[in-house]
Order: C-alpha cells, then sequence, then structure tokens
C-alpha cells in the first residue's frame, strides 16, 4: 500500500514538473516571437490588441505556472 502511494506521489510530481517546463518553453517561445514580431515591425507599431492579447496570454500561462510550483512545494 504505502508502494503505491509513493508511486503516485512519484508519477504527480513528474507530472507537475513536465507542466512546468512546457509552460516554460511556450511562454519563452511566445516572448520571442513578440520580441522578432516587435522587431520586425519597428517602423510600424504592433497593434494595441495584438499586444494586449498576448500579454495576457502570457500573464494567464505565467499564474498557472505560480500555481503548479506551489503545488509542487506542497509535494516535497
Amino acid at each position: 500500500m504505502a508502494d503505491r502511494k509513493q508511486h503516485r506521489a512519484i508519477a504527480e510530481h513528474r507530472h507537475i514538473q513536465t507542466e512546468i517546463n512546457r509552460r516554460l518553453s511556450r511562454a519563452s517561445r511566445v516572448a520571442q516571437i513578440m520580441h522578432i514580431n516587435m522587431l520586425h515591425e519597428r517602423s510600424h507599431a504592433l497593434s494595441n490588441i495584438y499586444s494586449a492579447s498576448v500579454f495576457s496570454y502570457l500573464a494567464d500561462d505565467l499564474h498557472e505556472l505560480q500555481q503548479l510550483i506551489q503545488q509542487q512545494n506542497k509535494l516535497h
């Protein structure tokens, strides 16, 4: 029984860590794309709606990332 609990805890930890890594990678890629778009559109301002949407998306993703990190810390 204890072995099963331990395996479940390990699996949950791996799942959370995988999700953290995935979200960090995605946030990094979105930031890189945004940076490239800003450089490309230097003479033409990016639309406010586009910028607001991207930053809102990043904020939501980073908020969920923070929750995952807190959840992971509770497991330790």
